[in-house]
């Protein structure tokens, strides 16, 4: 069976696992960046007032929120961590690809996403 050929990489170059390794590094863990055990009460809590994926019933499907999201990254924006209002129960599905494209896409993209939420926009 063919296999394919070695990847090039010029030399000194990192390869994909050591640059996500250096960049979890830089963040900090979870507990670090604050999803601590009061973090974990409470986004229980929200899921099990919000069963449902908010990200997929916009657009007309059902599925099982698993965790829930900032609608405006902690990390960007300060003051919103414990801020229920954009709070967002969703599907680890949504949360990796269209939240994260929205995220990439800038503050607008947010925005607009929070109307769509019926949320009030940052």
């Amino acid at each position: 069976m063919p296999t394919l050929p070695p990847t090039f990489r010029p030399g000194g170059a990192r390869s994909r696992r050591e640059q996500n390794i250096d960049a979890d590094r830089r963040r900090g863990s979870a507990r670090q960046r604050g999803y601590t055990g009061a973090w974990d009460k409470a986004a229980a809590g929200y899921i099990a007032e919000h069963p449902v994926c908010e990200y997929c019933d916009l657009d007309g499907y059902l599925a099982v929120a698993t965790l829930v999201d900032h609608l405006y990254p902690q990390r960007q924006f300060d003051g919103v961590f414990w801020e229920r209002g954009w709070w967002v129960a969703c599907c680890a599905s949504c949360h990796s690809g269209m939240k994260q494209a929205a995220e990439r896409a800038g503050k607008g993209a947010l925005d607009d996403l929070a109307r769509r939420l019926g949320r009030v926009v940052l």
